[in-house]
């Protein structure tokens, strides 16, 4: 005889084994949006950038960070061509400079006589430009006061605005100044005046033609 030995599996006996599924990986479109994005290819980057968002919400792939990466390199990219093609005359600050400093043909925005001026670019409006330097010091050993330094300062400065014209003259729409030394500026050793001219209604848009 054979003993018969059965034996019975019960739904305790078995059991279930469990692991991670495979990773999904990470998206594609995200990786060459920000690839994109840090090479500057703006129009790339949008696109690929908006697809690969949509894609993700779908999909539950990673690429979540490398796609909004791309996309704020993008932002930024873009940023750097507006400042790059922005000409810098449009934004450029107004500093105070001293007309003594300043070269024959720079041009200028100034109230009459003031020692501190802005100095511009000559294709921007401005109020004068300067034409010639004349000598103001007549021998003064201190500082004589405006009155006595603009009368000879005027008549020369007539002389070398005439000068400046290939004509000899100055076209009517055009008058000279003359800029003499101020107390401060003649005691740190300026002896000379400044010619400047000037549009006689309104400002000056380009440099005065010869």
């Amino acid at each position: 005889m054979f003993d018969e030995t059965r034996s019975t599996l019960s739904s305790h006996d078995q059991t279930t084994v469990r692991g991670p599924l495979e990773s999904p990986g990470t998206d594609g479109f995200a990786i060459a949006t920000f690839v994109l994005g840090l090479l500057g290819l703006v129009p790339l980057a949008l696109g690929f950038g908006t697809r690969a968002l949509i894609r993700l919400s779908r999909n539950g792939r990673d690429g979540t960070g490398l796609a909004v990466a791309g996309l704020v390199l993008s932002v930024l990219w873009i940023g750097v061509g507006w400042v790059a093609l922005t000409p810098q005359h449009a934004t450029r600050a107004a500093a105070p400079d001293s007309i003594d400093a300043m070269a024959i043909g720079d041009c200028l925005d100034s109230d009459a006589d003031a020692a501190q001026v802005i100095r511009i670019a000559c294709d921007l409006p401005h109020d004068e430009q300067i034409a010639a330097r004349v000598d103001a010091g007549n021998g003064y050993e201190t500082y004589p006061g405006l009155t006595k330094l603009q009368e000879p300062a005027q008549a020369l400065c007539r002389i070398a605005a005439a000068a400046f014209f290939t004509e000899g003259t100055p076209p009517p729409s055009i008058e000279f100044v003359a800029h003499v030394p101020t107390e401060s500026s003649w005691n740190a050793g300026a002896r000379e005046a400044v010619c400047t001219l000037r549009q006689v209604s309104g400002k000056l848009t380009a440099s005065v033609p010869r």
